[in-house]
């Protein structure tokens, strides 16, 4: 405390106190060289980074598409080991699988390509591969990630027969076919 001209105790401020302590250096972009540190294999094209459109880096179905198809079948654990594509699986629009991708998770958290192997055959992951066979020309995705168990046995016919609705798209299928024609899922909805 010290006395003002009128002989007032005031106190006094902590200034002169340099504005350089106050500076800090923030970078606001994009690293020059990006360390990835799920993906390990330099190989491969990884999945795009999310909000980076002026990049030209844009996340949608056929992204993943072209993603997964650089990997083999039995790669599942390395192609799922991808920051930016467990962000795009969580949070799509089409599918959303944030509340089923718990196992897989702890799969990957864990270094576990066993349980990683057996939550790639859940359903929830079959419907994405559905997806992916029904959004792509059959001949160009053999043995990848995404084929699985793909069976794009739809078939036309002409003639009248009973028909029945697909429970995802409601197109109407010919009674003989077990996929529907138009977005390749089974018929049966049991799971």
């Amino acid at each position: 405390m010290e006395k003002d001209t009128y002989g007032n105790e005031v106190s006094r401020l902590g200034r002169p106190l340099p504005v350089e302590y106050l500076l800090l250096d923030v970078p606001a972009s994009t690293p020059v060289t990006p360390t990835y540190t799920f993906n390990s294999d330099p190989a491969k094209q990884p999945f795009p980074v999310e909000n980076r459109l002026l990049d030209g880096d844009i996340q949608d179905f056929n992204a993943l598409n072209q993603y997964l198809s650089q990997f083999n079948s039995n790669e599942f654990f390395t192609a799922i080991n991808d920051f930016h594509l467990l962000l795009y699986i969580a949070t799509m629009d089409m599918l959303p699988m944030k509340e089923y991708m718990g196992p897989l998770l702890r799969a990957l958290k864990n270094r576990d390509a066993a349980a990683a192997e057996e939550w790639s055959s859940s359903e929830h992951w079959a419907t994405i591969e559905q997806l992916i066979a029904a959004s792509s020309p059959p001949p160009s995705r053999p043995g990848s990630v995404a084929s699985g168990s793909v069976n794009a046995g739809a078939s036309s016919s002409s003639g009248v027969q009973a028909k029945w609705t697909c429970p995802h798209c409601t197109f109407l299928n010919t009674s003989e076919v077990n996929n529907c024609e138009m977005c390749s899922l089974p018929r049966s909805t049991s799971h």
